[in-house]
């Protein structure tokens, strides 16, 4: 295949951040470390920048990425890392599918289409490319225990990714990649022609624990609203079924497709239009036989996977049952729990129900329906990409 793997390493134990839980599963910005290169990764493939993305990750971790992956659109394979950075970019490297390849550090979650751009098009079948930054801070040095100054022209960071031609990336770690720091220090070891661009200030690699405070202050947090609404009719031979909570004593059900529960399905909606992504209609149609019959709670599931993987938190949802019959009121906290089962953990304790009568007054009043009403406040964590001036 030609084009453009992107090898995201992420197999590192992250000791100098401290911490009984490994860097790239702590949180910033909403997400784990990691879960930042998946969003890369996303937006690369969306602008033909990458074919696939390989995902190095811990040993034994692998079901865990695939599985957040799987919310994901790009193509992607994942497979463990090795005893060295080195061992690690190999194994990357075997399940990419591109003649070239970005190699990233996942402790890099600042890093953007712009800058992979300028290495893409800078890559040849011959020579290899890195991005650099000049040092711009003074600089000492210590020699038998005195610090003497030390120029700092011509010195430079690198970052990731770093560009390279696959198969010869491959053969130039099997040779002169143990120990090496980065994939550029092998290539030039190998003999080998070495280029850079312009690399970004923002890019920066999370290494200390104080550079997550520093990570976090580049997020603002957006809210928005979502409304769910569903009403369904009441008919014989089938279960009253509401807010996951089966009601076995009344003699009426919903009509629908699933199992009919207008509360969950209200509830669907709210969450999947506050965070943009459709409504159940589209993503659960009628036409499709595997939902027929279906626990609604077994979407709200799948609902809250797909807003919880596109960066979006729930605040709170506050839902409204308008029913004649049965009396609900000694059932809400019940449901309200049944429903909170079926979020996310981190989304627990967030959800208000109230119930209203139909007073008499028309389909509901006459029992002939249930409407449900669910108002969602979300918030996502949003990178600040104007904290610095984008280069011309």
């Amino acid at each position: 295949m030609e084009g453009f793997s992107l090898v995201v390493v992420v197999a590192g134990r992250g000791r100098r951040t401290g911490g009984s839980t490994p860097k790239q599963y702590r949180r910033l910005g909403g997400r784990m470390l990691w879960e930042w290169s998946a969003l890369l990764a996303e937006k690369l493939f969306a602008g033909g920048v990458i074919s696939d993305a390989v995902f190095v990750a811990p040993a034994g971790d692998e079901p865990l990425f695939s599985g957040k992956l799987s919310g994901y659109s790009f193509p992607f394979s994942v497979t463990s890392g090795g005893a060295e950075r080195n061992d690690s970019v190999l194994n990357g490297l075997q399940c990419a599918k591109g003649e070239y390849v970005l190699v990233h550090d996942g402790a890099r979650p600042f890093a953007d289409e712009a800058l992979c751009r300028r290495i893409t098009a800078s890559v040849t079948g011959r020579k290899g490319i890195v991005p650099l930054l000049p040092v711009t801070d003074a600089l000492k040095k210590e020699e038998a225990g005195t610090l003497r100054p030390f120029p700092r022209e011509g010195l430079f960071l690198t970052q990731t990714p770093q560009g390279f031609p696959r198969e010869k990336l491959e053969q130039v770690l099997r040779s002169h990649g143990k120990g090496a720091r980065d994939e550029g220090e092998a290539w030039i070891r190998a003999g080998h022609e070495l280029g850079s661009v312009e690399g970004d200030r923002r890019n920066m690699k999370i290494t200390w624990p104080e550079d997550f405070d520093l990570g976090e202050s580049r997020f603002r947090r957006t809210f928005r609203t979502g409304i769910g609404y569903d009403i369904h009719p009441l008919v014989p031979g089938r279960r009253f079924v509401l807010g996951g909570v089966f009601f076995p004593d009344f003699p009426l059900g919903f009509q629908g497709h699933s199992d009919g529960d207008p509360l969950v399905h209200a509830f669907c909606d709210a969450i999947l239009g506050g965070a943009g992504l459709g409504d159940i209609g589209t993503l659960y149609p009628a036409s499709d036989r595997k939902y027929k019959n279906i626990q609604s709670l077994l979407l709200l599931e799948d609902a809250a996977r797909r807003v919880l993987s596109a960066g979006w938190s729930l605040e709170w949802a506050d839902c409204v049952v308008i029913a004649q019959e049965p009396r609900l009121s000694s059932r809400l906290q019940e449901m309200v729990k049944t429903m909170g089962n079926a979020l996310p953990s981190g989304w627990k304790n967030r959800v208000h129900l109230k119930a209203k009568s139909g007073e008499g007054e028309g389909a509901v009043g006459n029992c002939c329906s249930v409407v449900c009403h669910v108002v969602a406040t979300l918030s996502i964590r949003e990178l600040e990409r104007d904290v610095l001036p984008e280069k011309a």
